[in-house]
């Protein structure tokens, strides 16, 4: 008989996690005369199964629409990897959109699924086509949800080249939402930006 404790590690969940398996009815706790619970070593190997069956995901971002075929390239590489893992079976997921704006469509899908265990490892190409800023925090939450973050290449960039795009990408969000997405001027910015980027 397992402990909440011990079911927790040996699945690599929170006590919340297991607490909604509980609720779902994905395993049954035995319950002691003072109100204890235990788990029976079979059950906890049955749900091993279950939730070992998740998704692969490969992600690739790029900040614009002329970075279309980067994310061509970023896609090709993601799958040659995985499969000289071994990984046959995945799912891509891609964004056209800066690393600042954290309500990214797929971005959002992704950290949903990862949220609900539903991802056993996430493929990117660098650190910062997730977020601009805070890997940090997205790296707890893939360890705390048993998600694997495997990041293909770190970028050869000097610190100065990193705060630079750092400061064009934030001038290119904020320009945004002062001028509106569809506006022209907020394109010749991103325009302008991109070209300073690529220089």
């Amino acid at each position: 008989m397992l402990k909440p404790k011990e079911v927790c590690e040996r699945l690599g969940i929170s006590y919340r996690t297991l607490q909604r398996y509980i609720d779902q009815g994905l395993i049954q706790p035995i319950r002691l005369p003072k109100g204890q619970m235990r788990f029976r070593e079979e059950d906890v190997e049955r749900l091993v199964g279950m939730i070992r069956k998740r998704e692969v995901i490969l992600y690739a971002r790029v900040s614009s629409e002329t970075q279309k075929d980067d994310l061509k390239n970023q896609i090709e590489a993601l799958k040659k990897k995985t499969e000289e893992l071994g990984v046959r079976e995945y799912i891509i997921l891609t964004d056209v959109d800066s690393g600042l704006n954290m309500k990214r469509k797929n971005f959002m899908k992704l950290l949903k699924m990862i949220l609900n265990n539903e991802v056993s490892k996430v493929v990117i190409m660098y650190k910062d086509r997730l977020v601009r800023f805070g890997n940090e925090i997205i790296e707890e939450v893939c360890k705390t949800h048993g998600c694997e973050l495997l990041v293909l290449e770190d970028e050869d960039k000097t610190p100065e080249q990193e705060l630079i795009e750092d400061l064009i990408s934030i001038m290119v969000s904020f320009s945004g939402k002062l001028y509106g997405m569809r506006s022209h001027k907020y394109e010749k910015v991103k325009k302008c930006a991109d070209e300073i980027a690529n220089s």
